[in-house]
């Protein structure tokens, strides 16, 4: 991602929706603390474990698996995508064989929880290019649209409410930020597309890379995402997550 005088000026916004979640950019700097977090979600994406990872969690003879997101717009024109889909986010959605050949519906209906960082102006060039070396092994940057859902002590601190003040706002009310967020494309060579659950938690089990074993970041992910909606409805529950945090652990 490259930076010009203007956006110098600007606070840089970035999605989290994998190891960001538990692990911040710069996160052994201590300009790490004047970052703030916000959960949310994006939506018209499903999250998966169909990304190859040689360095972080994997080496180039055993790769290991980290997440990417998935547009909605992909997996309506993917055959080979929308048998997953339709066993995890669909399972429950009336009409589901309609809404997963519709890129339009299918979008309003897939979700992804995260979270969103604030990063100022003055460190947005160095988290950038911090991030452009963390995320090199198939990802690149692109821009969407995150909605904003804040914790009540959110809601009520001054300088949160002025930042969340000059934003537009979704149907729901909620906050929708301009952002950043770095996404394993289906084109990249890194990406492994659909793959049997069981396998991936066979791979996720044994790998370890520069950054640790594998299945740290999974287990990392899954606490991360489990008090993540303050509503407390729970919306952020992700099957697919727990299904295979659930085959990781029988073994």
């Amino acid at each position: 991602m490259t930076y010009d005088k203007d956006e110098e000026a600007k606070p840089l916004w970035l999605v989290g929706y994998g190891s960001l979640l538990f692990k911040p950019p710069l996160h052994d700097k201590a300009i790490s603390k004047s970052f703030k977090k916000f959960p949310g979600y994006l939506s018209g994406f499903a999250r998966r474990f169909w990304q190859s990872s040689y360095d972080n969690r994997g080496t180039p003879e055993q790769k290991g698996r980290v997440v990417t997101i998935i547009p909605a717009a992909e997996i309506a024109s993917h055959d080979e995508f929308k048998d997953d889909i339709l066993h995890y986010e669909l399972h429950s959605q009336e009409h589901c064989n309609e809404v997963i050949n519709n890129a339009k519906l299918l979008h309003n209906a897939l979700k992804v929880w995260g979270c969103i960082y604030y990063i100022p102006p003055k460190y947005a060039r160095e988290a950038s290019e911090y991030l452009d070396f963390r995320e090199k092994d198939g990802y690149s940057s692109h821009k969407v649209s995150f909605n904003v859902v804040l914790h009540s002590k959110q809601e009520q601190d001054p300088r949160i409410q002025s930042i969340m003040s000059k934003l537009p706002k979704n149907k729901a009310g909620e906050p929708v930020i301009d952002s950043i967020v770095y996404v394993g494309t289906i084109e990249n060579e890194s990406f492994v597309g659909p793959e049997n659950v069981k396998k991936t938690a066979d791979i996720i089990r044994v790998c370890k890379g520069d950054s640790g074993p594998n299945i740290e970041y999974l287990l990392g992910l899954n606490d991360a995402m489990k008090d993540l909606d303050p509503s407390g409805r729970n919306r952020s529950h992700d099957p697919y997550l727990e299904d295979l945090v659930n085959f990781v652990e029988k073994n």
